[in-house]
């Protein structure tokens, strides 16, 4: 009797690194997970503040064009698109441009409303990590 269980102690000898090995292997697999997830997490967060900080650029391009198409002090006045810059220069937002087309549309000779359109399209970041957003918008005035 004796002699049997020193036979199927040897027999098991080696298991335990068989199950070490397993859960080691299982560790490391959801470590590597683990840091896949928190890196597309980054890269996933650093897009949104990028694209938060275009859309805000881009709002401030639409800000300044129409600041500039209706001059503070005078309401009835409304200059044309030629006054509104192409490429706003803004401070506090580094890594960040400003780009605004200006459309002018008119009617008839009968019609004494002017429209125009104003895109503004802000871009933050470089190289895969840029990001664009676009405002629109349309103004009416008097036409003069």
């Amino acid at each position: 009797m004796y002699r049997n269980l020193s036979t199927s102690l040897r027999s098991q000898t080696g298991s335990a690194l068989v199950v070490a090995i397993f859960i080691i292997t299982v560790m490391a697999m959801m470590a590597a997970a683990m840091i896949k997830i928190n890196a597309s997490q980054a890269v996933t967060t650093t897009q949104e503040i990028l694209g938060t900080r275009a859309w805000f650029a881009a709002h401030s391009g639409i800000e300044i064009s129409l600041n500039t198409l209706f001059p503070i002090g005078d309401p009835n006045q409304m200059l044309t698109c030629d006054v509104v810059p192409r490429q706003i220069p803004l401070e506090d937002f580094d890594g960040c441009s400003v780009t605004v087309k200006c459309d002018q549309f008119s009617g008839d000779s009968a019609e004494t409303t002017r429209r125009i359109q104003l895109r503004s399209t802000g871009r933050c970041g470089s190289g895969q990590y840029q990001v664009a957003r676009q405002q629109q918008v349309w103004v009416k005035g008097l036409a003069q």
